[in-house]
């Protein structure tokens, strides 16, 4: 993976089926962020519209684990258990290959999520 290593992504733009026909978005940005780390960053919602779509942009990610993965969730809005399920994932993935994984950012509301399901305690938390 080259240094200036750059994909985004966003599976998902679609409208709600409902009174505020409000739009769905999500994005995915993988960037090499030092010699041996990689971010990815996490914008918008992630749910069970677009679990699929971000799965398979995030696999290719575990063939060039580096020694530290930072989850970037400042600009996450929302996830839903599928979503922690992709996370839930990527931590198994960064175990078997020995790399350090850290999450910086959560918001409030998604924190929240973080806490009652428990992954508070599976991901360390960077500033």
């Amino acid at each position: 993976m080259s240094a200036r290593m750059m994909r985004t992504y966003s599976p998902c733009r679609k409208s709600l089926r409902n009174k505020y026909r409000k739009e769905i978005e999500m994005e995915i940005k993988i960037n090499k962020t030092g010699e041996r780390q990689i971010t990815l960053t996490l914008i918008g919602r992630i749910d069970t519209s677009v679990t699929t779509a971000a799965e398979r942009e995030i696999r290719p990610l575990f063939d060039y684990f580096e020694q530290e993965i930072v989850i970037d969730c400042t600009q996450l809005e929302y996830i839903s258990s599928s979503g922690l399920r992709i996370l839930m994932h990527i931590a198994q993935q960064g175990w078997i290959n020995h790399c350090e994984l850290f999450i910086k950012g959560l918001q409030p509301n998604v924190y929240d999520v973080f806490k009652t399901t428990g992954f508070v305690h599976l991901f360390k938390f960077k500033d």
